[in-house]
């Protein structure tokens, strides 16, 4: 599993095509990647191992819980296989760009286990709006509030 981390500003080709810096380019051409509906409004991207993990901890949900339920229906059913062309590109669905709300000028960053897709728009947003909170943001997930 690749260790992601890391922000770089990409442009989608007319194809939705998106070329990956070669710090996240863990798989080789013809390797799949796996995209999915992430928080925030980005995607989240996972290479082979890391989406066995994301799978097993969506399977380990409480299905008997409603919205556990919601949570893994939603997030399985955006799922989609991309492959690494010969170019260290992969093609972003059309209707999953559209549903994040995430145009051709994009940001990619680092999350350790996987990176994330934004628009650069609202990246710049959410860090205009989360960034500030660093510290407190560090010590409310220590304590689990």
């Amino acid at each position: 599993m690749g260790i992601y981390f890391g922000t770089y500003r990409r442009n989608l080709d007319a194809k939705r095509r998106l070329l990956l810096p070669s710090r996240l380019l863990t798989v080789k051409e013809g390797d799949s990647l796996y995209v999915l509906r992430g928080f925030d409004g980005c995607l989240a991207v996972y290479d082979e191992e890391g989406f066995q993990k994301k799978v097993t901890e969506l399977l380990s949900r409480d299905t008997l819980n409603p919205a556990a339920r919601d949570y893994v229906r939603i997030s399985a059913s955006s799922v989609e296989a991309l492959v690494v062309d010969g170019h260290g590109r992969i093609g972003l669905p059309a209707e999953l760009l559209s549903r994040r709300n995430i145009g051709f000028d994009v940001t990619i960053i680092g999350a350790l286990d996987h990176f994330e897709i934004w628009d650069t728009s609202a990246y710049e947003n959410y860090l205009l709006n989360r960034g500030p909170q660093f510290e407190e943001l560090a010590e409310r997930s220590r304590n689990h509030e």
